[in-house]
């Protein structure tokens, strides 16, 4: 989220910098505890199969899918074709942050 390395110079700045951070940390942990742990799905790791707790980034992710997801539920996209490319275009950028 930024927090390792700042890039602020002003004293003001660097002094919101952490609280910031730690209330959108707040914010993202709570939402996934009323929300997001419904929408929660792993991708497909063969070296990492035992994996049932979320991570911090795991929990991003989904936040990211699902508002990626709302976003372009409203696009008026008949045809097949173009859905499957949203999806996985969805998908790519909800991983990589």
């Amino acid at each position: 989220m930024g927090l390792e390395d700042p890039a602020n110079r002003v004293r003001l700045a660097v002094s919101r910098t952490a609280p910031m951070a730690f209330f959108l940390y707040s914010m993202i942990v709570t939402w996934f505890h009323t929300v997001g742990h419904e929408l929660l799905t792993f991708p497909k790791r063969p070296w990492y199969t035992t994996k049932k707790e979320p991570s911090f980034a795991d929990m991003l992710t989904t936040l990211r899918q699902t508002t990626y997801d709302d976003i372009t539920a409203k696009l008026p996209l008949e045809q097949t074709r173009h859905k499957t490319w949203i999806t996985r275009i969805t998908e790519l950028l909800s991983r990589t942050g």
